[in-house]
């Protein structure tokens, strides 16, 4: 197992992809995301990071990001369609490393970035239907026009960055392992629907997630780290942060991480956040 980071220069406009066997013992989302952090803290990063279980299984439907805030480690979570257009774009995690010289879109299409002026229309950039556009509408940025952070904190930085929108479009399958056995716990799932934390409405709705909640626009900061790991917001957290939920959806989906695995990963969490503050 190992984990796909793409790494965007800012500064110089470049980008690689780099494959890490180390990672895997963090599973995904925030948990990659803070080792990142912890590994490019002289580049200043932002760090976007999905889990296993984005684009494949309800609820599990934010994007992790992480960044250090005026010396502050803050981890945010953003919903819309963002977590399944990396799902279905070959990463992991997404890197953003200094920053550019000038106002500047980042397009970024499965595994390649391409850097535009901010004179682009940025609705023009990116697949209709297989893309994410994330772009500043007043003094927020939107995700799909309708999803937001909810602090100024992150709109700070890529103004710092001068990243004026980043649009994220994600054309690429994933193979299910067993997808008998796959469609068998999909269903299972669904069926816990009624351990969400919230009642259904008529709302815009994240990718996967049929709950159509109030609370599903403003994104969350901080929470439970077996659940933004894979990524489910807070309100999944009764589903996503039983071990034995967890490990069922990783098995099926031919991940061979233990149970030991998954109840250890709030340690090596809490070690890379001894180390960073």
């Amino acid at each position: 197992m190992h984990k796909s980071v793409l790494f965007v220069n800012l500064k110089n406009k470049t980008y690689e992809v780099k494959k890490f066997d180390e990672l895997a013992k963090y599973i995904g989302g925030v948990a990659v995301g803070f080792k990142l952090l912890l590994d490019n803290i002289e580049h200043d990063p932002i760090i976007f990071s999905i889990g296993p279980l984005n684009g494949v299984f309800p609820f599990a439907s934010k994007t992790s990001i992480v960044l250090h805030n005026n010396g502050v480690v803050e981890d945010l979570y953003i919903g819309g369609s963002l977590s399944s257009r990396m799902a279905f774009s070959g990463v992991d995690s997404i890197v953003f490393i200094e920053s550019a010289e000038e106002p500047t879109y980042v397009e970024i299409t499965n595994e390649e970035v391409f850097f535009k002026p901010i004179t682009t229309d940025i609705d023009s950039l990116g697949l209709p239907g297989k893309r994410s556009v994330l772009k500043p509408i007043k003094n927020k940025y939107f995700l799909d026009d309708y999803f937001l952070t909810p602090e100024l904190f992150f709109e700070e930085k890529l103004a710092k960055k001068n990243v004026g929108g980043i649009v994220l479009t994600g054309t690429k399958t994933r193979e299910i392992k067993n997808p008998e056995k796959y469609k068998e716990l999909l269903h299972e799932i669904l069926g816990k629907k009624s351990l969400m934390e919230i009642d259904e409405g008529d709302s815009p709705s994240c990718t996967f997630c049929p709950m159509g909640c109030s609370k599903s626009r403003t994104g969350e900061i901080g929470g439970n780290i077996l659940v933004h790991s894979m990524v489910g917001c807070k309100l999944s957290q009764k589903i996503y942060s039983d071990v034995g939920t967890i490990f069922s959806c990783l098995s099926v989906l031919g991940y061979s991480y233990t149970h030991e695995d998954i109840e250890d990963l709030p340690l090596l969490v809490k070690e890379v956040l001894e180390k960073l503050n």
